[in-house]
């Protein structure tokens, strides 16, 4: 059998490696999943589909209790509970299918490589992994049609070596900035069209979980962004992942979900989750009891912890929509939103400013565009209310599909016919476009007096930045440290560099991803290529491992003529983790093996090659390249081999 093949009832799978940015088949990783895009074959070959494989651990360790832990056998409850789910809902065209369960992937074997930060690639087998066969829908989730889509704030872009890497607003060019907020804050029939959108995608998702729950007696308990999918073509909404699915015991009105207790001062993991579903979206009740002295993020009362129900999905269901009509700003406004998921994205977002009483509930549109209907506010705020001692028969929530369903169509046909003036929030546009023009006139005098006062005010505004810094502040320090470079030497760049250099370390024991990026954007804005390089080195050294992958891909994409041995390394280690050039790779480890000075990025380089695949390429590429024609018969070889294999184990094993 293959390696890249898995054999199912009626069908062969293999991953599609035509699809995704590095052309490896990847579409995400969930909770408890790695997801892939597949090719379901026929096994006389004559019959082609995409499919979704789904990887799944067959156990995982759940914690219950201080110290106390669980052994989930995933596969039997996703056949016991799961699957069960799924089948009660196949006739509903708007949940996504499932087309097979492979329990023994057989030779089977895929390397992951998108995992978080610090963490090795995973290997992929039926060891440890089951896969579930799914529908693909060809389209985008809720989350990239809004941000991608709709609103273009990310786009592809080539790195080099046939690899592409996407990129947020944030590191757009001025102009093309600019072109978006125009068409953001100035296009009135664009918002209302995004607004008319999300209007239709609401009510669509209102019918769904209607027959889901209210017909069917099964709660979601993880809507989200990710979990919506629009399709390419109609633009019609599909739900997935049921991995948190509960049936409703409908004497009660609810269901218990399970869970054990969480240190909400350390990092969420599959063993100690926070909640029950997604941070940031999940309903209060959700939220785990505290341990280890931690304390609950919101006032208790009125919250039956792991009591869920029907309005805990109403309360996903609003908390969604907060965040796809917010989506722009908060994007925009906010490099930790902004992050990739793999960086810890919206999710770090969501823990550092919104996981407290005042941000978490009633959850208004203030951020948005004016143009957006008060009545669509409204509706968010009821779904996400928080709760009082009786908010199970208190008419201020939502109880049903069919209520809520009623007050979006009544928002949408109210919309239309109001008259731009009529409308507080529109009307108040008209202002704001008054405003924004003065602040463009006087921005324009500002910069003229820059020109001929050289760097005294921008000096003053980075200042001031520094002095009442927080996190949301990064994009505004990188705006007035640049400003600043613009008018000094090349010595007096060299100053500010290390003032903010020295002032983002301050800030914590290392760098973080959105600092790195300001860094880098400082060293492009500089001519002496050897305090870049020396800069370089400095930095690469004090980044966290947390964003570490993300950072040196940023700082070779960005700055592509150093020469620091630091930026070889980072280069190699970027080229390790997409598994190309390994030999390369290899051959600038050993040339640094000794290099104390750079040993955290030497022990990188080794952590990302310590992998049997890869060690079996780089010895098959040394013996080739020695052998030339010569390569000897397949024992000799095999001997040789095993002989290189070792030796490079050996090498990798001993940097540290």
């Amino acid at each position: 059998m293959n390696h890249d093949e898995m054999i199912g009832s009626d069908f062969v799978y293999k991953v599609d490696t035509s699809h995704g940015l590095s052309k490896d088949g990847y579409i995400a990783t969930g909770t408890e999943s790695i997801v892939y895009k597949g090719v379901k074959i026929s096994k006389d070959g004559n019959i082609k589909m995409a499919c979704v494989l789904k990887f799944k651990y067959k156990y995982i360790k759940m914690g219950t209790g201080e110290d106390e832990y669980t052994r989930i056998n995933v596969l039997e409850r996703f056949k016991d509970k799961d699957l069960k789910i799924f089948d009660e809902l196949q006739n509903c065209r708007s949940v996504v299918r499932i087309y097979d369960i492979i329990e023994d992937l057989g030779d089977f074997t895929l390397i992951d490589t998108h995992v978080p930060e610090g963490k090795s690639s995973l290997s992929i087998t039926s060891e440890r992994f089951f896969c579930v066969v799914e529908e693909y829908v060809d389209g985008w989730s809720l989350e990239e049609y809004c941000r991608d889509e709709y609103w273009k704030l990310t786009k592809e872009i080539d790195v080099g070596n046939d690899m592409k890497r996407r990129i947020s607003f944030h590191e757009y060019s001025d102009g093309d900035k600019e072109a978006i907020f125009r068409s953001y804050n100035h296009d009135y029939d664009e918002v209302i069209r995004y607004q008319s959108e999300m209007f239709r995608f609401m009510i669509n998702l209102c019918e769904i979980l209607e027959y889901i729950t209210e017909k069917k007696g099964i709660l979601h308990l993880d809507i989200k962004p990710d979990n919506i999918m629009v399709t390419r073509y109609g633009r019609e909404i599909v739900l997935v992942d049921f991995g948190r699915s509960e049936h409703i015991d409908f004497r009660l009105g609810g269901c218990i979900s399970g869970l054990g207790s969480a240190d909400y001062n350390s990092e969420e993991s599959i063993a100690r989750m926070f909640q029950y579903g997604t941070l940031g979206y999940a309903a209060p009740e959700c939220y785990v009891p505290p341990m280890n002295g931690s304390q609950f993020p919101f006032d208790e009362d009125g919250i039956e912890k792991g009591w869920v129900s029907i309005e805990s999905d109403i309360f996903s269901f609003g908390a969604t929509f907060w965040e796809c009509l917010n989506m722009f700003e908060l994007y925009t406004g906010s490099r930790e939103f902004a992050k990739d998921k793999s960086q810890g994205g919206s999710y770090d977002f969501y823990r550092r400013y919104v996981l407290n009483d005042a941000a978490y509930f009633e959850r208004d549109l203030s951020l948005t565009s004016p143009h957006y209907h008060e009545k669509l506010e409204a509706i968010i705020k009821k779904c996400t209310r928080k709760r009082c001692q009786r908010f199970k028969s208190d008419p201020r929530y939502y109880h049903s599909y069919g209520e809520l369903k009623d007050d979006i169509i009544y928002a949408r046909d109210s919309a239309p016919a109001l008259v731009k003036t009529e409308n507080i929030k529109v009307s108040n546009s008209f202002g704001v476009v008054g405003v924004m023009a003065s602040m463009l006139i006087v921005l324009g005098l500002i910069s003229l007096v820059l020109k001929f006062s050289g760097s005294t005010i921008a000096k003053r505004k980075l200042d001031n930045i520094m002095e009442s810094y927080n996190p949301t502040k990064i994009e505004m320090l990188e705006s007035a440290a640049i400003e600043q470079m613009k008018s000094s030497t090349e010595a007096e760049k060299h100053s500010i560099y290390n003032k903010t250099y020295d002032f983002l370390k301050s800030q914590d024991d290392n760098l973080d991803y959105s600092e790195t990026v300001v860094l880098v954007e400082l060293m492009k804005q500089m001519s002496d290529r050897d305090f870049v390089d020396s800069s370089i080195d400095k930095m690469l050294l004090e980044v966290e491992k947390k964003g570490f992958s993300s950072c040196v891909e940023y700082t070779i994409t960005n700055i592509t003529d150093s020469g620091s041995t630091g930026y070889e390394l980072a280069v190699e280690i970027y080229n390790a983790q997409k598994r190309i050039e390994l030999e390369r790779c290899y051959e600038v480890l050993l040339e640094n093996i000794d290099n104390e000075q750079l040993k955290p990025l030497v022990q990188r380089l080794a952590q990302d090659l310590s992998h049997d695949e890869m060690i079996t390429q780089i010895a098959e590429s040394i013996l080739d390249e020695g052998a030339g024609s010569d390569k000897g018969g397949s024992e000799e070889r095999s001997i040789k081999l095993a002989e290189k294999k070792h030796e490079i184990k050996e090498v990798l094993d001993g940097v540290g």
